[in-house]
Protein backbone atom coordinates (compact mmCIF):
# COMPACT_ATOMS: atom_id res chain seq x y z
CA UNK A 1 0.00 0.00 0.00
CA UNK A 2 1.33 3.31 -0.75
CA UNK A 3 1.78 5.17 2.49
CA UNK A 4 2.04 8.64 1.48
CA UNK A 5 -1.68 8.27 1.39
CA UNK A 6 -3.79 7.55 4.04
CA UNK A 7 -6.70 4.98 3.70
CA UNK A 8 -9.93 7.18 4.62
CA UNK A 9 -12.85 5.85 6.70
CA UNK A 10 -14.95 5.96 3.39
CA UNK A 11 -12.13 4.09 1.23
CA UNK A 12 -12.28 1.17 3.75
CA UNK A 13 -16.21 0.98 4.00
CA UNK A 14 -16.61 1.10 0.14
CA UNK A 15 -13.60 -1.77 -0.11
CA UNK A 16 -15.20 -3.81 2.47
CA UNK A 17 -18.84 -3.82 0.03
CA UNK A 18 -16.79 -5.21 -2.85
CA UNK A 19 -15.38 -7.73 -0.75
CA UNK A 20 -18.40 -8.53 0.74
CA UNK A 21 -19.85 -8.94 -2.54
CA UNK A 22 -16.78 -10.96 -3.99
CA UNK A 23 -17.53 -13.36 -0.54
CA UNK A 24 -20.94 -13.59 -1.56
CA UNK A 25 -20.87 -14.28 -5.14
CA UNK A 26 -18.49 -16.91 -4.73
CA UNK A 27 -20.71 -18.94 -1.81
CA UNK A 28 -23.36 -18.26 -4.33
CA UNK A 29 -24.41 -21.91 -5.71
CA UNK A 30 -20.87 -23.01 -4.41
CA UNK A 31 -22.07 -26.27 -3.17
CA UNK A 32 -23.03 -27.69 -6.94
CA UNK A 33 -21.70 -30.52 -8.38
CA UNK A 34 -18.00 -31.09 -8.23
CA UNK A 35 -16.08 -31.51 -12.17
CA UNK A 36 -13.81 -34.23 -12.80
CA UNK A 37 -10.30 -32.62 -11.52
CA UNK A 38 -11.89 -31.63 -7.98
CA UNK A 39 -13.14 -35.31 -7.94
CA UNK A 40 -9.93 -36.45 -9.02
CA UNK A 41 -8.14 -34.53 -6.28
CA UNK A 42 -10.49 -35.49 -3.24
CA UNK A 43 -10.72 -39.02 -3.87
CA UNK A 44 -6.84 -39.62 -4.57
CA UNK A 45 -5.07 -36.10 -2.61
CA UNK A 46 -7.70 -34.56 0.32
CA UNK A 47 -8.48 -38.32 1.83
CA UNK A 48 -4.87 -39.16 2.03
CA UNK A 49 -3.85 -39.36 5.93
CA UNK A 50 -1.67 -35.80 5.78
CA UNK A 51 1.39 -37.54 6.32
CA UNK A 52 0.89 -39.66 3.27
CA UNK A 53 -0.08 -36.97 1.22
CA UNK A 54 3.09 -34.77 1.91
CA UNK A 55 4.76 -37.37 0.36
CA UNK A 56 2.37 -37.73 -3.09
CA UNK A 57 2.88 -36.09 -6.14
CA UNK A 58 1.93 -38.67 -8.98
CA UNK A 59 -0.09 -36.42 -11.24
CA UNK A 60 -0.32 -32.54 -11.55
CA UNK A 61 -3.76 -32.40 -10.24
CA UNK A 62 -1.97 -32.77 -7.03
CA UNK A 63 -1.50 -28.64 -6.01
CA UNK A 64 -0.15 -29.55 -2.84
CA UNK A 65 -1.05 -26.62 -0.59
CA UNK A 66 -4.09 -26.33 -1.49
CA UNK A 67 -4.98 -30.22 -0.92
CA UNK A 68 -3.82 -29.75 2.51
CA UNK A 69 -5.94 -26.83 3.02
CA UNK A 70 -8.90 -28.74 1.62
CA UNK A 71 -8.12 -31.44 3.77
CA UNK A 72 -8.19 -29.01 6.45
CA UNK A 73 -11.34 -27.87 5.38
CA UNK A 74 -12.98 -31.19 5.03
CA UNK A 75 -11.82 -32.38 8.66
CA UNK A 76 -13.72 -28.87 9.95
CA UNK A 77 -17.33 -28.66 8.23
CA UNK A 78 -17.39 -32.21 6.51
CA UNK A 79 -16.98 -33.57 2.66
CA UNK A 80 -18.98 -31.41 0.89
CA UNK A 81 -18.33 -29.39 -2.51
CA UNK A 82 -18.47 -26.02 -0.52
CA UNK A 83 -15.89 -27.29 2.31
CA UNK A 84 -13.62 -28.48 -1.03
CA UNK A 85 -13.82 -25.24 -2.50
CA UNK A 86 -13.87 -22.99 0.61
CA UNK A 87 -9.68 -22.40 0.24
CA UNK A 88 -10.37 -21.63 -3.44
CA UNK A 89 -12.97 -18.98 -2.53
CA UNK A 90 -11.04 -17.00 0.43
CA UNK A 91 -7.87 -16.94 -1.13
CA UNK A 92 -10.41 -15.30 -4.44
CA UNK A 93 -11.30 -12.92 -2.03
CA UNK A 94 -8.12 -12.58 -0.54
CA UNK A 95 -6.40 -11.53 -3.97
CA UNK A 96 -8.82 -8.90 -4.47
CA UNK A 97 -7.71 -7.08 -1.80
CA UNK A 98 -3.94 -7.62 -2.53
CA UNK A 99 -4.53 -6.37 -6.17
CA UNK A 100 -6.58 -3.49 -4.46
CA UNK A 101 -3.48 -2.55 -2.65
CA UNK A 102 -1.15 -2.64 -5.79
CA UNK A 103 -3.79 -0.43 -7.46
CA UNK A 104 -3.56 1.89 -5.01
CA UNK A 105 -0.08 2.56 -5.16
CA UNK A 106 -0.77 2.90 -9.24
CA UNK A 107 -3.61 4.48 -10.13
CA UNK A 108 -4.88 6.45 -6.82
CA UNK A 109 -8.00 5.70 -4.56
CA UNK A 110 -10.94 5.37 -7.27
CA UNK A 111 -9.12 3.45 -10.10
CA UNK A 112 -7.85 0.62 -7.33
CA UNK A 113 -11.90 0.38 -5.74
CA UNK A 114 -12.81 0.01 -9.69
CA UNK A 115 -10.01 -3.14 -10.35
CA UNK A 116 -11.39 -4.49 -7.04
CA UNK A 117 -15.35 -3.82 -8.19
CA UNK A 118 -14.20 -5.36 -11.34
CA UNK A 119 -12.56 -8.21 -10.15
CA UNK A 120 -15.26 -9.10 -7.56
CA UNK A 121 -17.86 -8.92 -10.26
CA UNK A 122 -15.17 -11.00 -12.79
CA UNK A 123 -17.00 -14.46 -14.70
CA UNK A 124 -13.38 -15.94 -14.63
CA UNK A 125 -12.49 -14.97 -11.14
CA UNK A 126 -15.46 -16.40 -9.55
CA UNK A 127 -15.33 -19.45 -11.71
CA UNK A 128 -11.79 -20.11 -10.56
CA UNK A 129 -12.81 -19.36 -7.14
CA UNK A 130 -15.63 -21.69 -6.78
CA UNK A 131 -12.84 -24.23 -8.61
CA UNK A 132 -11.20 -26.56 -5.92
CA UNK A 133 -7.82 -26.20 -7.01
CA UNK A 134 -5.39 -23.60 -6.15
CA UNK A 135 -5.52 -21.22 -8.73
CA UNK A 136 -6.91 -18.29 -6.78
CA UNK A 137 -4.41 -18.86 -3.95
CA UNK A 138 -1.52 -18.84 -6.81
CA UNK A 139 -2.85 -15.77 -7.81
CA UNK A 140 -2.76 -14.24 -4.52
CA UNK A 141 0.66 -15.25 -3.66
CA UNK A 142 2.42 -14.24 -6.92
CA UNK A 143 0.23 -11.16 -6.35
CA UNK A 144 1.77 -10.34 -3.10
CA UNK A 145 4.86 -11.14 -3.60
CA UNK A 146 4.98 -9.01 -6.46
CA UNK A 147 4.17 -6.77 -4.21
CA UNK A 148 6.83 -7.62 -2.00
CA UNK A 149 9.18 -7.60 -5.01
CA UNK A 150 8.32 -3.87 -6.09
CA UNK A 151 8.36 -2.36 -2.20
CA UNK A 152 11.68 -4.72 -1.39
CA UNK A 153 13.64 -2.56 -4.19
CA UNK A 154 12.09 0.93 -3.41
CA UNK A 155 12.96 0.41 0.62
CA UNK A 156 15.06 -2.81 0.97
CA UNK A 157 15.04 -4.59 4.54
CA UNK A 158 15.39 -8.03 5.41
CA UNK A 159 11.49 -8.03 6.40
CA UNK A 160 10.23 -7.26 3.55
CA UNK A 161 12.72 -9.57 1.38
CA UNK A 162 11.86 -12.45 4.11
CA UNK A 163 8.00 -11.91 3.35
CA UNK A 164 9.38 -12.11 -0.42
CA UNK A 165 11.01 -15.65 -0.13
CA UNK A 166 7.95 -17.20 1.90
CA UNK A 167 5.30 -15.58 -0.27
CA UNK A 168 7.36 -17.14 -3.65
CA UNK A 169 7.36 -20.34 -1.53
CA UNK A 170 3.82 -20.64 -0.93
CA UNK A 171 3.29 -19.82 -4.09
CA UNK A 172 5.63 -22.61 -5.29
CA UNK A 173 3.74 -25.08 -2.79
CA UNK A 174 0.36 -23.68 -3.97
CA UNK A 175 1.31 -24.69 -7.66
CA UNK A 176 4.59 -25.25 -9.50
CA UNK A 177 3.14 -22.90 -12.69
CA UNK A 178 4.03 -19.94 -10.25
CA UNK A 179 7.57 -20.66 -11.37
CA UNK A 180 7.12 -19.32 -14.72
CA UNK A 181 5.75 -16.08 -13.63
CA UNK A 182 9.01 -15.84 -10.85
CA UNK A 183 11.21 -16.35 -13.65
CA UNK A 184 9.96 -13.00 -14.85
CA UNK A 185 11.17 -11.66 -11.62
CA UNK A 186 14.42 -12.55 -12.11
CA UNK A 187 14.21 -11.45 -15.80
CA UNK A 188 13.09 -8.16 -14.94
CA UNK A 189 15.57 -8.26 -11.93
CA UNK A 190 18.63 -8.73 -14.31
CA UNK A 191 17.58 -5.91 -15.87
CA UNK A 192 17.49 -3.68 -13.46
CA UNK A 193 21.06 -4.89 -12.18
CA UNK A 194 22.47 -4.73 -14.96
CA UNK A 195 21.31 -1.02 -15.73
CA UNK A 196 22.63 -0.31 -11.97
CA UNK A 197 26.10 -1.71 -13.15
CA UNK A 198 26.26 0.23 -16.06
CA UNK A 199 25.19 3.31 -14.04
CA UNK A 200 22.66 3.90 -16.47
CA UNK A 201 19.92 4.39 -13.37
CA UNK A 202 22.57 5.03 -9.90
CA UNK A 203 19.22 6.03 -8.03
CA UNK A 204 18.40 2.32 -8.13
CA UNK A 205 22.28 0.98 -7.55
CA UNK A 206 21.75 0.82 -3.61
CA UNK A 207 18.27 -1.17 -2.88
CA UNK A 208 18.64 -3.32 -6.65
CA UNK A 209 22.62 -4.08 -5.87
CA UNK A 210 21.84 -4.80 -2.39
CA UNK A 211 22.01 -8.36 -0.52
CA UNK A 212 18.04 -7.92 0.36
CA UNK A 213 17.07 -9.44 -3.43
CA UNK A 214 19.51 -11.87 -3.39
CA UNK A 215 18.52 -12.73 -0.11
CA UNK A 216 14.96 -13.15 -1.12
CA UNK A 217 15.56 -15.03 -3.81
CA UNK A 218 17.46 -17.41 -2.51
CA UNK A 219 15.23 -17.72 0.66
CA UNK A 220 12.32 -18.83 -1.98
CA UNK A 221 14.49 -21.67 -3.35
CA UNK A 222 15.95 -23.09 -0.13
CA UNK A 223 11.99 -23.11 1.18
CA UNK A 224 10.57 -24.84 -2.10
CA UNK A 225 13.05 -27.37 -2.28
CA UNK A 226 12.61 -28.49 1.52
CA UNK A 227 9.06 -28.36 0.34
CA UNK A 228 9.02 -30.36 -2.41
CA UNK A 229 12.14 -32.56 -1.12
CA UNK A 230 9.79 -35.73 -0.60
CA UNK A 231 8.33 -35.81 -3.79
CA UNK A 232 11.06 -33.84 -6.25
CA UNK A 233 11.64 -36.98 -7.95
CA UNK A 234 7.88 -37.98 -8.45
CA UNK A 235 7.63 -34.61 -9.49
CA UNK A 236 10.27 -34.13 -12.31
CA UNK A 237 8.90 -37.53 -13.25
CA UNK A 238 5.05 -36.95 -13.47
CA UNK A 239 6.04 -33.63 -15.62
CA UNK A 240 7.88 -35.98 -17.87
CA UNK A 241 5.39 -38.02 -18.03
CA UNK A 242 2.98 -35.70 -19.13
CA UNK A 243 5.35 -34.08 -22.05
CA UNK A 244 5.79 -37.80 -23.33
CA UNK A 245 1.92 -38.22 -23.44
CA UNK A 246 1.44 -34.64 -25.08
CA UNK A 247 4.11 -35.60 -28.01
CA UNK A 248 3.04 -39.46 -28.72
CA UNK A 249 1.63 -40.25 -31.60
CA UNK A 250 -0.99 -41.37 -29.80
CA UNK A 251 -1.40 -37.85 -27.87
CA UNK A 252 -2.55 -35.56 -30.81
CA UNK A 253 -5.44 -34.11 -28.56
CA UNK A 254 -3.06 -33.35 -25.85
CA UNK A 255 -0.35 -31.55 -28.07
CA UNK A 256 -3.02 -29.47 -29.93
CA UNK A 257 -2.90 -27.97 -26.39
CA UNK A 258 1.08 -27.14 -26.65
CA UNK A 259 0.26 -24.57 -29.26
CA UNK A 260 0.06 -20.96 -27.98
CA UNK A 261 -2.76 -19.67 -30.20
CA UNK A 262 -5.16 -23.19 -27.97
CA UNK A 263 -4.79 -20.69 -25.29
CA UNK A 264 -5.94 -17.67 -27.20
CA UNK A 265 -9.02 -19.56 -28.72
CA UNK A 266 -10.15 -21.01 -25.21
CA UNK A 267 -10.24 -17.58 -23.94
CA UNK A 268 -12.48 -16.01 -26.83
CA UNK A 269 -14.65 -19.30 -25.51
CA UNK A 270 -14.83 -18.62 -22.35
CA UNK A 271 -16.74 -15.28 -23.29
CA UNK A 272 -18.39 -16.71 -26.35
CA UNK A 273 -21.84 -16.19 -24.17
CA UNK A 274 -21.71 -12.58 -25.54
CA UNK A 275 -22.75 -13.55 -28.87
CA UNK A 276 -21.86 -11.38 -31.84
CA UNK A 277 -20.65 -9.21 -29.40
CA UNK A 278 -17.71 -11.36 -28.71
CA UNK A 279 -15.61 -9.25 -32.07
CA UNK A 280 -16.62 -6.21 -30.75
CA UNK A 281 -15.45 -6.80 -26.86
CA UNK A 282 -12.25 -8.34 -28.21
CA UNK A 283 -11.09 -5.45 -30.33
CA UNK A 284 -12.16 -2.92 -27.93
CA UNK A 285 -10.43 -4.71 -24.94
CA UNK A 286 -7.25 -5.04 -26.74
CA UNK A 287 -6.96 -1.14 -27.92
CA UNK A 288 -8.00 0.10 -24.14
CA UNK A 289 -5.46 -3.03 -23.08
CA UNK A 290 -2.60 -1.52 -24.61
CA UNK A 291 -3.13 2.09 -23.53
CA UNK A 292 -3.60 0.76 -20.20
CA UNK A 293 -0.36 -1.22 -20.32
CA UNK A 294 1.93 2.13 -21.72
CA UNK A 295 0.12 4.49 -19.76
CA UNK A 296 0.94 2.13 -16.42
CA UNK A 297 4.17 1.50 -17.49
CA UNK A 298 5.43 5.40 -17.20
CA UNK A 299 4.14 4.95 -13.59
CA UNK A 300 5.54 1.73 -12.48
CA UNK A 301 7.47 -0.23 -15.49
CA UNK A 302 9.31 -2.45 -13.00
CA UNK A 303 5.75 -4.32 -12.12
CA UNK A 304 4.73 -3.78 -15.71
CA UNK A 305 7.56 -5.15 -17.11
CA UNK A 306 6.79 -8.63 -14.56
CA UNK A 307 3.51 -9.11 -16.16
CA UNK A 308 4.20 -8.06 -19.74
CA UNK A 309 7.20 -10.53 -19.30
CA UNK A 310 5.62 -13.42 -17.84
CA UNK A 311 2.78 -14.20 -20.66
CA UNK A 312 5.54 -14.70 -23.87
CA UNK A 313 8.01 -16.33 -21.23
CA UNK A 314 5.60 -18.85 -19.76
CA UNK A 315 4.13 -19.76 -23.06
CA UNK A 316 7.84 -20.08 -24.15
CA UNK A 317 9.02 -22.45 -21.48
CA UNK A 318 5.85 -24.45 -21.36
CA UNK A 319 6.20 -25.29 -25.23
CA UNK A 320 9.77 -25.91 -24.71
CA UNK A 321 8.61 -28.58 -21.18
CA UNK A 322 6.26 -30.12 -23.90
CA UNK A 323 3.25 -29.42 -20.92
CA UNK A 324 -0.08 -28.20 -22.39
CA UNK A 325 -0.11 -24.28 -22.64
CA UNK A 326 -3.67 -23.89 -20.38
CA UNK A 327 -5.22 -20.84 -20.34
CA UNK A 328 -5.33 -21.30 -16.22
CA UNK A 329 -1.63 -20.65 -16.26
CA UNK A 330 -2.11 -17.05 -17.25
CA UNK A 331 -4.60 -16.13 -14.80
CA UNK A 332 -1.92 -14.56 -12.45
CA UNK A 333 -2.16 -12.36 -14.31
CA UNK A 334 -5.67 -10.92 -14.11
CA UNK A 335 -5.62 -8.09 -12.00
CA UNK A 336 -2.90 -6.84 -13.97
CA UNK A 337 -4.97 -7.33 -17.12
CA UNK A 338 -8.02 -5.26 -15.45
CA UNK A 339 -5.77 -2.79 -14.07
CA UNK A 340 -4.41 -1.86 -17.38
CA UNK A 341 -7.94 -2.08 -18.31
CA UNK A 342 -9.38 0.32 -16.18
CA UNK A 343 -6.74 2.54 -16.93
CA UNK A 344 -6.49 2.49 -20.76
CA UNK A 345 -10.14 3.64 -20.23
CA UNK A 346 -9.22 6.78 -18.44
CA UNK A 347 -6.39 7.11 -21.57
CA UNK A 348 -9.01 6.62 -24.20
CA UNK A 349 -11.55 9.12 -22.42
CA UNK A 350 -8.99 12.13 -22.52
CA UNK A 351 -8.11 11.45 -26.20
CA UNK A 352 -11.72 11.65 -27.20
CA UNK A 353 -13.16 14.08 -25.07
CA UNK A 354 -11.51 17.16 -27.37
CA UNK A 355 -12.39 15.04 -30.56
CA UNK A 356 -15.78 14.62 -29.95
CA UNK A 357 -17.02 18.61 -30.66
CA UNK A 358 -20.61 20.14 -31.71
CA UNK A 359 -20.45 22.95 -32.79
CA UNK A 360 -16.64 23.69 -32.12
CA UNK A 361 -16.87 23.03 -28.58
CA UNK A 362 -16.72 19.47 -26.92
CA UNK A 363 -19.90 17.23 -26.37
CA UNK A 364 -18.21 15.30 -23.71
CA UNK A 365 -15.91 16.10 -20.94
CA UNK A 366 -12.73 13.23 -20.34
CA UNK A 367 -14.24 12.07 -16.46
CA UNK A 368 -17.68 12.00 -18.15
CA UNK A 369 -16.41 9.78 -20.98
CA UNK A 370 -14.38 7.66 -18.31
CA UNK A 371 -17.76 6.97 -16.17
CA UNK A 372 -19.38 5.78 -19.02
CA UNK A 373 -16.94 3.04 -19.90
CA UNK A 374 -16.47 1.92 -16.09
CA UNK A 375 -20.33 1.57 -16.65
CA UNK A 376 -20.37 -0.02 -20.15
CA UNK A 377 -17.27 -2.99 -18.34
CA UNK A 378 -19.23 -3.64 -14.75
CA UNK A 379 -22.46 -4.08 -17.26
CA UNK A 380 -20.26 -6.37 -19.69
CA UNK A 381 -18.58 -8.11 -16.63
CA UNK A 382 -22.39 -9.03 -15.09
CA UNK A 383 -23.71 -9.88 -18.43
CA UNK A 384 -20.69 -12.78 -18.43
CA UNK A 385 -21.33 -13.90 -14.97
CA UNK A 386 -24.87 -14.92 -14.96
CA UNK A 387 -24.11 -17.49 -17.00
CA UNK A 388 -22.12 -18.84 -14.53
CA UNK A 389 -24.56 -19.93 -11.96
CA UNK A 390 -27.17 -21.26 -14.60
CA UNK A 391 -25.32 -24.56 -14.52
CA UNK A 392 -22.25 -26.51 -12.83
CA UNK A 393 -19.12 -26.48 -14.15
CA UNK A 394 -19.74 -30.59 -15.17
CA UNK A 395 -23.50 -31.99 -14.03
CA UNK A 396 -22.39 -35.31 -13.11
CA UNK A 397 -25.05 -35.40 -10.49
CA UNK A 398 -27.71 -34.40 -12.76
CA UNK A 399 -27.01 -37.22 -15.25
CA UNK A 400 -26.47 -39.81 -12.42
CA UNK A 401 -30.22 -38.84 -10.97
CA UNK A 402 -31.17 -38.74 -14.19
CA UNK A 403 -30.07 -42.24 -15.44
CA UNK A 404 -31.36 -43.88 -11.50
CA UNK A 405 -34.67 -42.28 -12.17
CA UNK A 406 -35.39 -43.73 -15.69
CA UNK A 407 -33.16 -46.79 -15.67
CA UNK A 408 -34.94 -50.21 -14.85
CA UNK A 409 -34.54 -53.45 -13.23
CA UNK A 410 -33.08 -55.38 -15.78
CA UNK A 411 -31.04 -52.23 -16.97
CA UNK A 412 -27.45 -51.44 -17.18
CA UNK A 413 -25.67 -48.36 -16.93
CA UNK A 414 -22.08 -47.95 -18.51
CA UNK A 415 -19.92 -44.88 -17.85
CA UNK A 416 -16.94 -43.88 -20.36
CA UNK A 417 -13.98 -43.16 -19.92
CA UNK A 418 -13.24 -40.07 -17.57
CA UNK A 419 -17.01 -40.35 -16.65
CA UNK A 420 -16.37 -43.92 -15.33
CA UNK A 421 -13.50 -42.97 -13.22
CA UNK A 422 -15.95 -39.84 -11.38
CA UNK A 423 -18.86 -42.24 -11.24
CA UNK A 424 -16.88 -45.10 -9.79
CA UNK A 425 -14.87 -43.26 -7.28
CA UNK A 426 -17.45 -40.87 -6.51
CA UNK A 427 -20.55 -39.96 -7.72
CA UNK A 428 -22.44 -43.96 -8.50
CA UNK A 429 -20.16 -46.95 -7.68
CA UNK A 430 -22.89 -48.92 -9.02
CA UNK A 431 -22.29 -47.76 -12.76
CA UNK A 432 -20.60 -50.13 -15.05
CA UNK A 433 -16.86 -48.75 -16.23
CA UNK A 434 -16.69 -48.98 -19.82
CA UNK A 435 -13.07 -48.02 -21.64
CA UNK A 436 -13.58 -49.50 -25.24
CA UNK A 437 -16.27 -50.51 -28.10
CA UNK A 438 -15.63 -53.74 -27.66
CA UNK A 439 -16.79 -53.69 -23.51
CA UNK A 440 -19.51 -51.85 -24.42
CA UNK A 441 -20.92 -54.24 -27.11
CA UNK A 442 -20.73 -56.90 -24.66
CA UNK A 443 -22.34 -54.97 -22.35
CA UNK A 444 -25.20 -54.29 -24.49
CA UNK A 445 -25.42 -57.88 -25.57
CA UNK A 446 -25.29 -59.37 -21.67
CA UNK A 447 -27.97 -56.72 -20.79
CA UNK A 448 -31.81 -57.86 -20.75
CA UNK A 449 -33.48 -54.87 -20.29
CA UNK A 450 -31.98 -51.60 -22.12
CA UNK A 451 -28.44 -50.34 -22.11
CA UNK A 452 -27.97 -46.68 -20.86
CA UNK A 453 -24.61 -44.89 -21.35
CA UNK A 454 -23.10 -41.64 -19.86
CA UNK A 455 -20.23 -39.88 -21.46
CA UNK A 456 -18.10 -36.70 -19.54
CA UNK A 457 -15.78 -34.56 -21.84
CA UNK A 458 -18.15 -35.92 -25.30
CA UNK A 459 -15.54 -34.33 -27.95
CA UNK A 460 -12.12 -35.25 -25.98
CA UNK A 461 -13.49 -39.40 -25.65
CA UNK A 462 -15.15 -39.51 -28.54
CA UNK A 463 -12.29 -38.46 -30.59
CA UNK A 464 -9.78 -40.40 -28.56
CA UNK A 465 -12.01 -43.78 -28.81
CA UNK A 466 -13.22 -44.57 -32.52
CA UNK A 467 -14.23 -47.87 -31.45
CA UNK A 468 -16.77 -46.34 -28.48
CA UNK A 469 -17.86 -43.58 -31.31
CA UNK A 470 -18.31 -46.31 -33.64
CA UNK A 471 -20.89 -48.39 -31.16
CA UNK A 472 -22.43 -45.63 -30.18
CA UNK A 473 -23.58 -44.44 -33.64
CA UNK A 474 -24.69 -47.94 -34.69
CA UNK A 475 -26.74 -48.65 -31.68
CA UNK A 476 -27.33 -46.31 -29.31
CA UNK A 477 -29.43 -42.83 -29.65
CA UNK A 478 -28.99 -39.58 -27.26
CA UNK A 479 -31.54 -39.30 -24.45
CA UNK A 480 -30.25 -35.81 -22.58
CA UNK A 481 -27.30 -33.58 -22.00
CA UNK A 482 -26.61 -31.88 -19.03
CA UNK A 483 -24.64 -28.61 -19.52
CA UNK A 484 -21.85 -27.28 -17.52
CA UNK A 485 -19.43 -24.05 -17.88
CA UNK A 486 -16.56 -26.22 -17.85
CA UNK A 487 -15.10 -26.15 -21.66
CA UNK A 488 -16.18 -29.28 -23.44
CA UNK A 489 -18.07 -29.81 -19.98
CA UNK A 490 -21.23 -31.88 -21.10
CA UNK A 491 -22.32 -34.95 -19.78
CA UNK A 492 -24.21 -37.04 -22.35
CA UNK A 493 -26.69 -39.63 -21.50
CA UNK A 494 -27.39 -42.23 -24.43
CA UNK A 495 -29.48 -45.43 -24.08
CA UNK A 496 -29.68 -48.39 -27.13
CA UNK A 497 -31.83 -47.82 -30.01
CA UNK A 498 -34.87 -50.25 -29.17
CA UNK A 499 -35.48 -48.18 -26.68
CA UNK A 500 -38.27 -45.55 -26.59
CA UNK A 501 -37.21 -41.75 -24.80
CA UNK A 502 -39.32 -41.51 -21.30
Amino acid sequence: MDERQTVTGQEWRVLAFVLALALALRLFKADASLWYDEIFTVVNYVRLPTTQLIGVFDSLNNHMLYSLLAQLSVGIMGESPLALRLPAILFGVGSIFVQWRIARRMMGVPGALIVALLLALSYHHVWFSQNARGYTGLLFFCSAATLAFVKGLEQPGWRIWTSYGLLVAAAMYMHMSAGFFFVAHGVVYLWLAGRALMKRDASARPAVLSWGPIFGIGLSIVVTLALYAPVIQQALATINEVSEASAAPGGAALAEWRNPMRAVQEIGRSISSAGALVPIIILGAVLVLVAGVIDLYRRSPVLVAIYVVHVPLAMLLLHFVGVRIWPRYFFVDLGFIFMAIVEGVYVWSRILAPIVRWEGKPVFDAPWIARVGVMLMLLVSVGLLVPNYLHPKQDFTGARDFLRDYAKPGDSIAAIGLAGYAYKHYYAPEFTVVETGAELKKLRERTKGHTWVVIAFPNQTLNARPDVKAELSAHYTDMDTFKGTLGDGEVWTLIDKGAAKP
